[in-house]
């Protein structure tokens, strides 16, 4: 790709590439996420710090970061070529704490403008602490068509200026890699030249305090160790070891360093060649990074449907209790039990079926209430699971953004209770009822029966008195009939006398069945709450997929 202007579909696809990457979210405690993270970030900064401005503006001027490890004189030597102390040099560490950026006058415009590279960095017109600033040194000495930045230290023992010098070098058309001869085998320049060949940035190397006396030697030894790496064709320069005379270094040891800046300053050719190369670096980079990134999302979304799978998982296995809780006659249980028996006293059960008594709103909101009590310590229960299964997946989140609480609590009916008890009314309102002794207790309304089918359902269907076929069933093999609670027992029979005994067993089938629907619906809508906390966090099951396609879509518009 050779750049020759802003390319206006190139631009569209990278942006929309840009929108791509920094958009998913990787909330959760997945394989590989911190790598992924980190890969996504660096991958914003580089298409926000060079390679959109870098596409905007092909002819600014090259920029040229100088870097390395802390130490190696990085700074004198800026301050040396612009033959004026713009960049703090001494024996402290770290000195550069900031980065400078040295540009020739007429070019202050093109560094600083909105198209600028590096746009997130302020532009400090003095010396400033802050690493996410530019320290702006305009000088005649900077040939017009470059901009040298000393950089902070790679290895800064301060981690933001560590992290600003990679930065600076992620948004760098070329770098000057800066390091002495006791150390240009060290691991840190070695890292730097493994990452510039990767990214095919232009790089020089300076071999800076070179003993005169070891001057060959040590240029030689060097070239051997880059060739025997595969990068034999880097520039190398030497700068001997030599007495500073006001913090500068003589200005003749730096001729072929200064003729090699000349020389990328002044030629177009080599100048666009130079930027050119980075670009189509990045550019073919991508599918990597952009791999990696797509990778580290699937496995996001691979944990979330664990995590809503555990969610459903605890709330199923809740609600199959509830249903053995039915299925046993144990859904009335403690004080309402006893209300409940209290109600049905043989001089107070015809309470609940007379025009205008209280009783059957009463035993209604007592019955739900006792059912709803037993849903709540279920929801807590289920909660309390998936909280303890999703726990490590969230440890760097908040705990109220992804893990709820148990969505009732005690005394609170559901509504799809009490939808589920409106349903009794309109089941008996469309029962035909074979007893003439129905009238009286159905006169009143059906609201007293609905609460005493719901009261069989909440004992046990199955009560006292069974009819004559399923007594015999129950002795031949079942102890439910022997075992059934003195409350369930009262219940049934004052239910066999209001509907008859087989339609008590019918009706009570309906009623649970019923039940049973309602609650799968209660308990979906609590799981649901975890899968709506867990969307909240930004698990996007598409985002990979999106990610690979525009990344595709700037391939094709290269």
């Amino acid at each position: 790709m050779t750049i020759t202007g802003p390319d206006a579909d190139l631009l569209g696809a990278v942006g929309a590439l840009r929108d791509s990457v920094a958009a998913p979210r990787l909330p959760l405690a997945a394989d590989g996420v911190v790598a992924t993270r980190r890969i996504q970030a660096e991958l914003i900064r580089r298409l926000d710090d060079y390679l959109i401005p870098r596409l905007r503006r092909p002819e600014g001027p090259v920029h040229i970061v100088v870097g390395g490890s802390t130490g190696v004189g990085k700074s004198t030597l800026v301050n040396s070529l612009v033959r004026q102390e713009v960049s703090k040099a001494g024996v402290l560490r770290p000195t550069t704490r900031s980065a400078v950026l040295c540009v020739n006058p007429a070019e202050v415009a093109a560094v600083t403008g909105p198209e600028r590279l590096l746009p997130a960095f302020l532009r400090a017109p003095g010396p400033t602490d802050r690493a996410d600033a530019l320290t702006l040194a305009p000088h005649p000495a900077i040939p017009a068509g470059i901009a040298l930045i000393d950089a902070p230290d790679v290895n800064s023992v301060v981690a933001d200026n560590r992290d600003a010098g990679e930065r600076l070098l992620g948004a760098a058309d070329a770098w000057l890699l800066v390091t002495t001869a006791e150390r240009y085998a060290d691991a840190v320049p070695w890292r730097l030249l493994q990452a510039a060949r990767e990214r095919r940035v232009t790089i020089a190397i300076v071999l800076n305090r070179v003993p005169p006396e070891s001057l060959r030697e040590v240029r030689e030894a060097g070239q051997a160790l880059l060739a025997v790496n595969g990068l034999g064709d880097l520039p190398l320069f030497t700068v001997p070891e030599s007495v500073l005379t006001g913090g500068l270094l003589p200005e003749y040891l730096l001729d072929p360093l200064m003729t090699w800046l000349r020389s990328t300053a002044h030629d177009p050719t080599m100048r666009q060649a130079t930027i050119a190369a980075t670009v189509n670096g990045m550019f073919d980079d991508l599918p990597r990074r952009l791999g990696a990134v797509a990778e580290g999302l699937a496995a996001q979304v691979e944990a979330a449907d664990r995590l809503r799978s555990q969610a459903d998982l605890a709330y199923a296995s809740e609600r199959i209790s509830l249903h053995d809780a039915i299925a046993q006659g144990e859904l009335l249980r403690g004080t309402p039990l006893l209300e409940w028996q209290a109600m049905i006293a043989p001089d107070r059960a015809t309470a609940l079926f007379s025009a205008g008594d209280p009783a059957a709103e009463t035993a209604r909101r007592l019955l739900l209430g006792a059912a709803a009590d037993q849903v709540a310590a279920a929801a807590s229960r289920a909660a309390e699971q998936v909280a303890g299964a999703w726990r490590e997946a969230l440890a760097e989140q908040d705990s109220a953004e992804a893990v709820v609480s148990a969505g009732t609590r005690a005394g609170a009916v559901p509504p799809e209770l009490d939808e589920w008890a409106d349903g009794l009314v309109d089941l008996l309102a469309r029962e035909p009822h074979r007893k003439r002794s129905d009238a009286q207790f159905f006169a009143a309304g059906r609201n007293g029966p609905a609460a005493l089918l719901a009261a069989v359902v909440f004992t046990g269907r199955r009560g006292a008195t069974a009819p004559p076929r399923r007594r015999r069933a129950l002795r031949s093999g079942s102890s439910i009939d022997r075992t059934v609670h003195p409350v369930a027992a009262a219940t049934r029979r004052l239910a066999d006398a209001v509907f008859g005994a087989d339609e008590t067993d019918r009706l009570a089938e309906l009623a649970a069945t019923s039940l049973d629907t309602a609650l799968g619906a209660l308990f979906d809508r609590l799981a649901f709450r975890h899968h709506r906390a867990l969307s909240d966090l930004g698990v996007e099951p598409g985002a990979a997929k999106a990610l690979l396609e525009a990344g595709q879509a700037v391939q094709r518009a290269r």
